[in-house]
């Protein structure tokens, strides 16, 4: 029997307008919908178009703002990668933020239940004066479950320079000791693109590290059995309300 692979491009792009921002989206596999918009500010909510991941999905999304722009992403929901029954899902996102641009995306959390295997990417190209602000968080199986196989690939440049590139890997099913071991939740917060103006240590909780890329930002991230016992959100919002006060 032939499995159907869906696979279609969602597209988020953003640009100045008179009255409104002018957004143009398309939606894939993840569906987007505009929530609010001001003459250079869009937000937007991104929303599974059904059942996701089940083996053999491609989700593929394309983020563009212009410069002088903000855009604001929202998951509407989390996600789970199921079983994929021996085929491989993917989830890729590419944003590319214009000069003096803004983005920021705050996402749900991601679970890789038994039996899942997910190649996860992400990738932006900042422009100069641009930036960036990510919240991921993995989850490790359902409740009962150690969880699937994830292969997470990140790669953040501005204007061409690489600033943060990580390749992570996990296996629910034979923990590696230094990557999650025998925790289930890796929470993150990345800043790309300016200094926080409060002090990062102040964010530091047990289970939650405060690490600073060689080429300037900042990135959160909390290892924790559970998602309650590393909560990074405090230090999302405080990044968030910078970057507001900022523009």
């Amino acid at each position: 029997m032939t499995v159907a692979v869906r696979a279609a491009t969602t597209v988020v792009q953003v640009a100045a307008g008179a009255d409104r921002a002018r957004v143009v989206l398309r939606s894939g596999v993840i569906a987007a919908r505009i929530l609010e918009r001001r003459p250079r500010y869009a937000r937007v909510g991104l929303v599974a178009a059904g059942a996701l991941l089940l083996g053999g999905d491609a989700v593929d999304l394309r983020i563009s703002v212009d410069p002088g722009c903000t855009l604001e992403l929202e998951d509407i929901g989390g996600t789970v990668a199921y079983d994929g029954q021996g085929r491989r899902a993917s989830w890729s996102a590419r944003i590319e933020i214009g000069d003096h641009g803004t983005c920021t995306w705050h996402g749900q959390p991601f679970v890789i239940a038994d039996g899942a295997d997910v190649d996860r990417r992400t990738d932006a190209q900042l422009g100069d004066g641009a930036a960036l602000l990510l919240r991921e968080t993995l989850v490790l199986g359902r409740v009962g479950e150690r969880g699937g196989a994830i292969r997470v690939r990140t790669g953040i440049a501005v204007q061409d320079t690489p600033v943060l590139i990580e390749h992570l890997d996990v296996t629910g099913w034979a923990p590696v000791p230094g990557v999650l071991g025998a925790d289930r939740v890796l929470d993150s917060v990345v800043l790309i693109g300016r200094e926080p103006a409060e002090d990062p240590e102040s964010w530091r909780r047990d289970g939650t590290a405060v690490l600073r890329p060689e080429h300037g930002g900042l990135l959160i991230r909390s290892i924790v059995g559970a998602a309650h016992l590393g909560d990074v959100t405090p230090a999302w919002h405080a990044l968030r309300e910078e970057l507001f006060r900022a523009a």
